[in-house]
């Protein structure tokens, strides 16, 4: 029986085929992620593409290729769109390479590696301020849904309502933040580094209007890669410098505020991430992100100690069933 990942493959091959610049080219896997999306290299005569393999049920192309193209246009560098074919949920990419911010962060040039990203960030919540109106919103519904897949893979005895009760003090919260253009997935897996001192940015189609200091937190504390926790105080803490600076809308406020709005919308990022990798090893059978979960449980703890507000969270966090 063939299976459906492999019927996918073979209508790939074919839209290629009929392709007239990779009709002879050789198609490879590159990688897979979290969701239902993967990608192959295609390479040929010294010369090589990404092909993004998205089923349009699951993982539909379009926001992908729309909010792309305004990355584009805003001067951040996104992979192009060489051809498309959003009915089947095929795309072929232009390719950044092998080289990830993972690969390098332990190297001579962390620091300007760091200053390149959030400069990244910075150019795109101006650049992309009125685009940003037009996508989803992280709301108290968004962030609630994704809280409660916390609850259903590590709560699993814990009452729905109850449950709700408790996170509502940080939903209402991170509500509160303002908002501008949130990548949502800005860490150092979805940075690559296709030449000395350039960012390519991928895995943004779901992007959304959100919270200012979420991708910076998504960055800063990395479900993949160790920080000293008194450095990113201080990288956040410049943050918020740049945002003053470059906003009007901005209100100024103490360093302690803002370190306030990173940790907490950390912490409802950080205990999505622990519920997804749990889902991930229990539902999928995809163990690879447990390892990553003790970085992610110091970070959820560390904000849970500093904030005596946050003690239903924190009583329920002790009672949860973490594999790692």
């Amino acid at each position: 029986m063939v299976s459906v990942t492999d019927e996918r493959k073979d209508a790939l091959e074919c839209w290629l085929s009929a392709q007239a610049s990779f009709g002879s080219a050789r198609l490879e896997t590159a990688s897979e992620d979290a969701s239902f999306r993967r990608y192959f290299r295609l390479s040929e005569g010294g010369r090589s593409w990404i092909v993004m393999d998205a089923p349009p049920d699951l993982e539909p192309c379009e926001p992908f290729v729309r909010i792309g193209e305004r990355m584009l246009e805003t001067g951040v560098n996104v992979p192009k769109i060489i051809a498309r074919d959003l009915e089947q949920g095929f795309l072929v990419l232009s390719d950044f390479g092998d080289v990830h911010y993972q690969d390098v962060l332990d190297g001579p040039d962390r620091e300007d590696l760091y200053d390149l990203a959030i400069t990244e960030i910075l150019k795109f919540q101006d650049g992309l301020a009125g685009f940003a109106d037009s996508l989803p919103e992280f709301d108290r519904a968004w962030q609630g849904k994704e809280l409660e897949i916390f609850r259903e893979w590590c709560l699993p005895g814990i009452d729905q309502a109850h449950y709700e009760q408790a996170v509502a003090p940080l939903v209402s919260a991170i509500e509160e933040i303002p908002k501008s253009f949130m990548h949502r997935d800005f860490h150092c897996r979805n940075l690559l580094l296709p030449s000395p001192e350039k960012i390519g940015v991928i895995d943004f189609q779901g992007a959304m209007l959100g919270p200012v200091t979420y991708d910076l937190v998504s960055l800063l504390r990395d479900c993949y890669v160790d920080n000293d926790e008194d450095w990113i105080e201080e990288e956040v803490s410049s943050f918020q410098q740049a945002l003053e600076q470059g906003s009007s809308s901005m209100p100024e406020m103490s360093d302690e505020d803002f370190l306030r709005w990173f940790d907490l919308t950390g912490l409802q990022r950080h205990l999505k991430c622990i519920g997804i990798f749990h889902r991930l090893k229990v539902r999928d059978a995809k163990d690879g992100y447990l390892s990553d979960v003790p970085r992610v449980r110091g970070y959820v703890e560390t904000v849970l100690e500093r904030y005596p507000e946050l003690s239903a969270i924190a009583d329920l966090y002790g009672q949860a069933e973490l594999l790692a």
